[in-house]
């Protein structure tokens, strides 16, 4: 094989105005997706509900639930996850919604290690994408979480509402600083 054979000629003005069209595309996508509201949507009966994409670490099956008597409303006991006990919340008891369980519930771990909190979902999780042009006013929200809620977005005829969970638990579990 001749040297002749094995040289390849590069346009090298070829390879600049692609590698400059594909930075262009990158940065549109870039810009694109930073316009956009990225959230984690999810069942509760009725209830549609947004989090944080990193506000939840797992979703499991509902493991056994050892009851507390006592308990405030919708605070439906406590599990054994991964060898810490965390208590498990279930918001259409807490707000008194009807109780229409999905065939299969899940238990959605918020949060991560001593301060994890277990919440009976009905559907699991999806990423949700929402234009800032989808966003409700609060104001607009009959619902008592949208009391614990920072945003609100329409998709279609749903309404998800972006709920702050540590401030929903802090008054639910009534955690924080008490007076003695």
């Amino acid at each position: 094989m001749s040297h002749k054979d094995t040289d390849q000629t590069v346009d090298i003005d070829a390879l600049k105005a692609q590698v400059e069209a594909d930075i262009a595309a990158r940065l549109v996508m870039e810009a694109d997706s930073a316009q956009q509201i990225h959230r984690r949507g999810f069942r509760i009966g009725e209830l549609k509900v947004l989090v944080s994409l990193d506000a939840t670490s797992e979703v499991s099956g509902i493991p056994a639930i050892f009851r507390l008597p006592g308990a405030p409303a919708g605070i439906i006991g406590l599990v054994n996850s991964h060898g810490r006990v965390m208590p498990v919340v279930d918001l259409s008891m807490l707000f008194g919604m009807p109780q229409k369980r999905a065939t299969t519930a899940w238990l959605l771990t918020c949060g991560r290690g001593d301060g994890a909190i277990g919440l009976i979902i009905d559907s699991l999780p999806e990423r949700k994408k929402f234009a800032q042009d989808d966003e409700v006013s609060l104001s607009e929200i009959e619902h008592p979480i949208a009391t614990h809620a920072r945003a609100a977005y329409r998709e279609g005829r749903d309404i998800w509402i972006d709920v702050d969970f540590e401030d929903l638990f802090t008054a639910v579990l009534q955690v924080g600083e008490t007076e003695v």
